[in-house]
C-alpha cells in the first residue's frame, strides 16, 4: 500500500500459494518503472537476509586427494590431542570442494535463471581465461585458518595453487564468477566488493561438531544448523606446526558446480548439483 501510494500505481500480487506475476498498473511509464525498481530492491534485500540455499563449488574430491585427506585426519587425531578437536569436525572426504560463493535461490524460476547464469559464465568468463592453460591441475597443499588466533580456530582450510605456469587462473575465474552473479543480484555486495575471493577448501569446521543427542548427523550442513548456539573452537597450534606443508595432491580442473548443501548427498557422496558446466 505504501508503494502504491508513493508511486501512484496499482500493484496486484498473487495470493499466498498461487503462482503468477506481480502486475503493476500506473498512469505513466516512469511510475511503473519506479514501482518495479523498488519491488526489486525489496526482493534483493530480503534475499540477502536468508540462509544460503546454493553455492558455486569446484570439486576437490579426487580419489587420491580423498585418500590423502583421510590419512591427514587420522594422523592429526593421533598426533595432535588438541583441546576441542574431534573426528566429527572433519568434512567428509567425498565433499571436499573449493568454495567460490554462496547465494539464496527462492524458487524453481530462480534456480533456472542461476543455471543460465552459470552456463553463460562458462562461455564469457571461464573458457576465455582457461585458454592456453588446459589441462589445468589444482594442488591442495598447506593449511591456514579463518581467524587471528591459532589457539581458537573455528575453520581450518587447505590452500590451493595451480600447477605449472598457470598462476592466478583459478583466482581470476572465481572473481569473475562472483562479479557475474553479484551483478545479477544473487550474491552479497561484500562478496564482490572485498576484491578477491578467498580461495579455500574447508577441512575442519567446528560447526560440524556432533551433538551426542542427535542420531542423524551425516550431513555437515545439518550439523551446522544444530550447533550454532554451542559452537566451540579448537586449539590448532600443533596441527599447524606439524602439518603446515601437508600435500593433499592434485585435482584436474574440469567443471564448476551450482551445488545444493542441504539435501541428500549424490551417489558419489558429493553435493547434488542444480547445474554443472564442464569442458572435458
Amino acid at each position: 500500500m505504501r508503494l502504491e501510494r508513493d508511486t501512484k500505481t496499482n500493484i496486484k500480487i498473487p495470493r499466498p500459494g498461487q503462482d503468477g506475476d506481480v502486475v503493476i498498473l500506473g498512469p505513466t511509464e516512469q511510475s511503473v518503472k519506479t514501482a518495479r525498481r523498488r519491488i526489486n530492491m525489496i526482493v534483493v534485500s530480503t534475499r540477502m537476509k536468508q540462509k544460503f540455499t546454493h553455492f558455486i563449488s569446484i570439486p576437490m574430491n579426487d580419489p587420491d586427494v580423498q585418500k590423502r585427506f583421510e590419512e591427514f585426519r587420522e594422523r592429526v587425531l593421533q598426533e595432535c590431542p588438541c583441546r576441542g578437536l574431534e573426528r566429527s569436525l572433519f568434512i567428509l572426504p567425498s565433499k571436499l570442494h573449493l568454495t567460490v560463493g554462496v547465494m539464496c535461490l527462492m524458487d524453481n524460476e530462480e534456480r533456472l535463471f542461476a543455471s543460465k547464469l552459470l552456463t553463460e559464465a562458462k562461455e564469457k568468463i571461464i573458457l576465455p581465461i582457461l585458454q592456453g592453460h588446459l589441462p589445468l591441475k589444482i594442488r591442495l597443499k598447506g593449511l591456514s585458518y579463518m581467524n587471528d588466533d591459532p589457539s581458537q580456530i573455528d575453520v581450518l582450510y587447505g590452500l590451493v595453487q595451480e600447477e605449472g605456469s598457470s598462476q592466478g587462473v583459478i583466482q581470476q575465474i572465481a572473481d569473475g564468477l562472483v562479479q557475474h552473479f553479484y551483478r545479477a543480484g544473487f550474491m552479497k555486495d561484500s562478496e564482490y566488493e572485498r576484491g578477491n575471493v578467498k580461495l579455500h577448501v574447508t577441512l575442519i569446521n567446528t560447526r560440524y561438531r556432533e551433538d551426542p543427542d542427535d542420531t542423524n548427523l551425516e550431513n555437515e550442513e545439518t550439523k551446522s544448523q544444530n550447533t550454532k548456539k554451542r559452537r566451540e573452537t579448537f586449539d590448532g597450534r600443533d596441527v599447524l606446526q606439524k602439518f603446515a606443508d601437508y600435500d593433499f595432491g592434485t585435482v584436474e580442473f574440469t567443471s564448476v558446480h551450482l551445488s545444493q548443501p542441504r539435501v541428500a548427498l549424490g551417489a558419489d557422496g558429493y553435493y547434488p548439483p542444480t547445474c554443472i558446466v564442464s569442458w572435458q
